[in-house]
């Protein structure tokens, strides 16, 4: 590696990277199927399974549980009218 590609990588426009980066997810979003979604989402699992063969530890599995109960809470709250 050169100078030169360091020096090009940090002066990128970074606000460009995020809102390119930004555009993309938007409109994959817009066109993924069910079945693309939870590979993508399964490929994801397997690859921090393969850099974190313990994850989810307990504290994390803990941290998530509560997070899915409060969703749940929130969704509870949301009148009937609005969920149809």
């Amino acid at each position: 590696m050169k100078p030169s590609d360091l020096r090009a990588y940090t002066e990128r426009d970074w606000s460009l990277v995020r809102e390119l980066k930004q555009r993309y997810w938007a409109e994959r979003k817009r066109t993924l199927t069910p079945d693309a979604t939870l590979r993508i989402a399964d490929d994801l699992r397997r690859h921090v399974l393969a850099l974190r063969p313990d994850w989810p530890d307990e504290r994390e599995r803990e941290a998530d549980l509560k997070v899915h109960a409060r969703v749940s809470e929130c969704l509870r709250r949301v009148p009937s009218s609005v969920r149809r």
